[in-house]
Formats: C-alpha cells, structure tokens, sequence
C-alpha cells in the first residue's frame, strides 16, 4: 500500500457506493469506483425496500441472558451461539440452510436480500475482472448464481472481557456486508490501523480472501483488507452489528481464470480456508 492510499483513506473517506434500479453496484464516479478496488473497503446506501431497522432490533434481543438463541442447536464449530475465547465478540451465526430453521421468517427474508446485494457486488467485481461470464459460476463455487454459502450473523461484543474486540483479520470469503450503529471498526492502511467512521444509513462492504484468490489473474484483481475491532468498554455504547458473508461452497472448489477463460489455478475451499486459518496465527 502506498502513502496516497494511506492519505486517501485517512482524509477523503471511503468511496459511497449504490445498487442501481437495474441490480447493479455503481458509484458517482470512476475514481470514486477505483478507489474501492484498491482499498478493498467501501460503503454501500442500504436499499428503501430493506427493513434494517426490525433486523437490528432482533439483533439486540440476543442481549438478553434468556434468550433462547443462546442455546441454539450448534452445526460444528462455526454455527450456533458462539462466544469466541480470544476477543470480545458474540454472536449467533447461522449459514443460509438453517436461516428457515431457527431465524424468523422476516429475518430469514433479511437474510436473502443480502444475498441479492451480495451477488450484485461479485458480478460488478467478475464484470470489471475481464473473467468470461460463463465461467463466474465457476470461479465462485456457485455463489454468483445464488449457490454457495452465506452466513446472516448477529453480533455484540462482551465489555467483560478485557480483550480487542475482534483481533486483526481478513475475511475469508468473497464479500462481507456489515451493519454497525457504533465505532470501533478500524482496517490497515501501509500498516497502520485507520477508523471507519460510522455512516448512517449505509453499509461497510469489504472484500475477502476468496474473491482475491479467483481475481488474482485477471485483469482486475481485488484485495483483502485486513479489519479489527478496538476493545469495547462497559462505558461505551453497546456496540451491535449485522454481518452477511457471502462465501462460496464450503464442500466445493474455487478457480482461477484470466480474461481469455484459461485456468490458472484452483484449490479446494477446505483447503484454501485451511491455509488461511493457519496464517491467521500471526496475527494473534
């Protein structure tokens, strides 16, 4: 990362980003668009037709100690009711398979618009890359066409714990969707960590390790950005927040093509997620 992309981080804000009445992500400019690309990061106008406002609601009644969604049914160790044990983060996580199960159907409805928002972003991301059309499904492990994986998570973090609220990372999956109501969330910018200051009535939309992986020899590649959430204290606001994961088959395979359709490379989503979890080390 260069210092102009420090300084376009730090003192001009992240681009502003919308979906079109035709389905597709556009922004007021092309450099409002390149810089998107570079930094990885970007805001989003959450829609009219999205009732944010009964999802956050829902949200904040997992507070509560009773609630029944802090003994959900576990689906192995990433679905469930889930307090991580190195950062302050809760949450209850549900893939797109079990939303009808365990999630109101409003939520669940929720949930599938964000798939929607989640497919407009890859395809603007497989259309800019050059990448053959008929090969996104491909590439994606399903998700452009509405396959893949998706996580709806409801997120609020424990001020008990002394800990950062969620330690430095990226994503691993294709696009994350965030909705937070309170500060915190800070990405790396030429190593160093910048604020995201919160932008009423819009999205964070940043890009993950996936969507690098299958871009990466294209014409038009994207990056990771590396997040973190700061501490929480018992004084601050309680800090809540919705995060959609747009991920492709986690049983599947993931692929690489340039601009003329040829392969270049692939790897098993395990496999892939694997070697990411176990970078993910040094940064613990």
């Amino acid at each position: 990362m260069t210092g102009s992309r420090q300084a376009v981080c730090r003192d001009e804000g992240l681009p502003v980003a919308a979906i079109a009445r035709d389905g597709r992500l556009t922004f007021p400019t092309t450099q409002d668009f390149d810089r998107a690309w570079e930094l990885g990061i970007f805001y989003l106008k959450v829609p009219a037709h999205l009732d944010l406002e009964s999802a956050r609601q829902f949200g904040s009644e997992l507070l509560a100690l009773d609630s029944p969604y802090h003994s959900i049914q576990q689906y192995g160790a990433l679905e469930g009711f889930i307090a991580l044990k190195n950062n302050q983060q809760t949450k209850v996580a549900l893939r797109r398979q079990h939303w009808d199960q365990h999630y109101p159907a409003e939520i669940s409805e929720f949930g599938r618009q964000l798939d929607r928002i989640g497919i407009a972003i890859l395809r603007e991301v497989f259309s800019q890359s050059g990448i053959p059309e008929p090969l996104w499904d491909d590439a994606s492990g399903g998700y452009s066409s509405g396959e893949g994986t998706a996580f709806l998570n409801f997120v609020h973090y424990d001020t008990r714990n002394p800990d950062l609220g969620l330690h430095p990372h990226t994503d691993y999956g294709f696009v994350t969707i965030l909705d937070a109501t309170t500060p915190g969330l800070q990405v790396e910018v030429n190593g160093r960590f910048e604020d995201v200051p919160v932008l009423p009535g819009h999205f964070v939309i940043n890009f993950g390790e996936a969507l690098h992986f299958i871009t990466a020899h294209s014409e038009r590649a994207v990056g990771a950005v590396v997040h973190r959430v700061l501490s929480q204290q018992s004084a601050d606001p309680i800090r809540q927040s919705i995060v959609y994961f747009a991920n492709p088959d986690l049983d599947g395979r993931l692929w690489q093509y340039d601009a003329k359709g040829d392969v270049k490379g692939s790897s098993s989503v395990q496999d892939f997620f694997a070697i990411l979890e176990k970078n993910l080390t040094q940064y613990r």
